[in-house]
């Protein structure tokens, strides 16, 4: 498997440079299979496609006959319309998980844009899913996307159980694999957890509380970062608003920094105790990887307070500033002979 980076800008992926990536690609004999893109709140910059791009993508899947894998982990972690409320804000995970709240501004999921998701049968004359004929493989006619979520970032870490949202022929495919229908199901036990905490509702209460916490710490760890403009700027989806509407993280552009930012975390760490991934980590491709070396993530999700989020960007500051003075330091003493 060879992973190839797609150009992406502060709203996502662009879809005119993954053409020309592809058909470069293609000229050189390699060839391309699928689309992987975090299409919503995206790790690590927390960017959002548009509509626009959403749909091209698609078209270029169709037309270049790839799948697209949608990771939409972060989807209904979701806080982009000020005017929802809670109650309405999670309204769809035990109805409609592949789609998004009335009033939401956030697109819809990747898969309800494929063409054949909502034009298949998805059951066949017996009531029940046809097994595909394993000879021919999956048809080309089968779905273009697949929107694949998951109950570790709406419910806790450890419920590892997922769910995957395609056009039926796609889902026919999957529902008949041998892996599947060998015997026990899958994760039964969490399975019986997630039926319960559908239909009670729970998961609806639980993610209001989360998207409510997650808003806030957001909010506090963005307003610490802008006191400190010479410093950081803020990338990614917190590029244009100051803030981002969604997800874990805030990506952030060093300013003024010394250190590549895997140095500037060693000394941080143990000199300011606060840590954070550095940017050189997110990249695809290890040769490449120093193209984000003034770039950091920066997590709200796993820090409860937001005092600790705004002490946390103090320390970070102290650190980029003791990294910029040591390094004046050394071109003070270098020329003073």
């Amino acid at each position: 498997l060879s992973v190839v980076p797609v150009p992406t800008d502060e709203k996502g992926v662009r879809p005119e440079e993954l053409e020309d990536l592809i058909d470069h690609l293609q000229m050189e004999g390699r060839r391309v299979t699928m689309l992987y893109v975090v299409a919503t709140h995206s790790n690590p910059s927390s960017t959002t496609l548009p509509l626009g791009r959403r749909k091209a993508l698609v078209e270029i899947a169709e037309r270049y006959k790839l799948k697209i894998l949608a990771d939409e982990v972060y989807h209904l972690l979701d806080w982009s319309t000020p005017s929802s409320s809670p109650s309405s804000s999670s309204s769809a995970t035990s109805q409609q998980l592949c789609l998004p709240s009335k009033g939401k501004r956030r697109p819809s999921r990747m898969a309800t844009l494929d063409a054949r998701y909502g034009a298949e049968e998805a059951l066949g004359d017996d009531g029940d899913y046809a097994v595909p004929d394993e000879r021919k493989g999956v048809s080309e006619r089968a779905g273009t996307v697949l929107s694949i979520s998951a109950f570790t970032k709406i419910f806790c870490p450890g419920m590892r159980l997922g769910w995957i949202e395609a056009a039926p022929s796609v889902i026919r495919t999957l529902s008949n694999h041998p892996y599947v229908l060998s015997g026990g199901g899958l994760a039964p036990l969490q399975s019986q957890l997630a039926t319960e905490l559908l239909l009670s509702k729970e998961q609806d209460a639980h993610l209001d509380g989360l998207i409510s916490d997650y808003e806030s710490r957001s909010r506090a760890l963005t307003a610490a970062l802008l006191q400190y403009q010479d410093l950081f700027e803020l990338a990614g989806g917190a590029r244009a608003a100051k803030k981002v509407e969604g997800g874990y993280f805030v990506w952030v552009k060093l300013l003024q920094c010394s250190l590549p930012a895997t140095e500037l975390r060693e000394m941080a760490r143990r000199e300011f105790k606060v840590d954070f991934l550095p940017g050189e980590r997110c990249h695809p491709d290890p040769l490449r990887r120093q193209e984000l070396d003034r770039y950091i993530r920066l997590c709200f999700a796993n820090i409860e307070t937001e005092e600790l989020l705004v002490e946390g960007v103090h320390r970070l500051a102290r650190a980029v500033r003791a990294a910029r003075n040591a390094a004046m330091w050394t071109f003070n003493a270098k020329h003073s002979y």
